[in-house]
């Protein structure tokens, strides 16, 4: 489970900084909260390789983020989840929570299912959605991009596979 969320949690994040300037991270109005500078560690187990079902754990920080409120303004992250992933791409499915920086504010937790794609320029990208169950935000909907990326790209045609990965993520609240 850790293997695939890290995994995407990379990708997802290498894409967003790849395909996105800084100057175009969204503006308070189009979500609640809006996070676009986050960093985060994944890791799958058993490593990505074109075997498809995996478990992903990533984790990391958020912030600074752009809110309609002072108390959700940054925090840290962490999911969990698995699928049939691989370094082309698939999807996967879990569970994750958002602990805010500023201790008045309740950990929002939330259920996702994301999809892992390869684009064009070579970036895995991972996009995940789902509702936030409780905490903070509850009822809303979380969007959140990561990108893969790695620094030893023949290890998914290894025969462990690509068991780590981090980088950029970004995360918006609806």
């Amino acid at each position: 489970m850790r293997t695939a969320l890290a995994l995407t949690t990379g990708l997802l994040a290498l894409g967003t900084c790849l395909a996105a300037p800084a100057s175009a991270a969204p503006a308070a109005e189009d979500g609640l909260v809006s996070c676009p500078l986050g960093v985060q560690n994944t890791s799958y187990t058993p490593g990505l390789t074109p075997a498809p079902h995996v478990e992903v754990d990533s984790s990391g920080t958020l912030g600074p983020c752009v809110s309609t409120d002072l108390g959700h303004t940054g925090g840290t992250y962490e999911f969990e989840g698995s699928g049939d992933l691989n370094c082309l791409g698939g999807g996967s499915a879990g569970t994750g929570r958002i602990t805010w920086s500023d201790p008045g504010t309740a950990p929002s937790r939330f259920t996702y299912t994301g999809t892992l794609a390869l684009r064009p320029n070579g970036t895995t990208v991972l996009v995940a959605t789902g509702p936030v169950t409780s905490g903070d935000y509850a009822g809303r909907t979380i969007v959140s991009t990561i990108v893969i990326t790695s620094t030893d790209l023949l290890a998914c045609a290894s025969p462990s596979g690509l068991t780590s990965a981090s980088g950029p993520f970004l995360v918006t609240v609806l």
